[in-house]
C-alpha cells in the first residue's frame, strides 16, 4: 500500500492514496473505536441536495463562479 503526507497543526501523518481524506480524519481512526457502521444513503443524497441548492444560491447572491458551481452540482448528482 501507498501512501502520502498530510500535514495538520499536530504534525504530518501517513495517509493511505486512494483515501479522499486527510490528516484529522485518519488520526482519528488512528486513535478512536469507529465502526463499520455508514451513513445512510438518503442521508448522503440530502446533504448532496443542500449542498447543491447552497452553491447555486450563492452564485446568484454572492457572484460565486460559475464553474466552481458547475462542478459541485456534477458532484452532488
Amino acid at each position: 500500500m501507498s501512501y502520502r503526507i498530510e500535514k495538520d497543526t499536530m504534525g504530518e501523518i501517513q495517509v493511505p492514496d486512494e483515501k479522499y481524506w486527510g490528516a484529522q480524519t485518519q488520526r482519528s481512526l488512528e486513535n478512536f473505536k469507529i465502526g463499520g457502521q455508514t451513513m445512510p444513503r438518503e442521508i448522503i443524497r440530502a446533504f448532496a441536495i443542500l449542498k447543491k441548492a447552497a452553491a447555486l444560491t450563492n452564485q446568484d447572491l454572492a457572484g460565486f463562479d460559475p464553474a466552481k458551481v458547475a462542478a459541485i452540482g456534477q458532484a452532488c448528482d
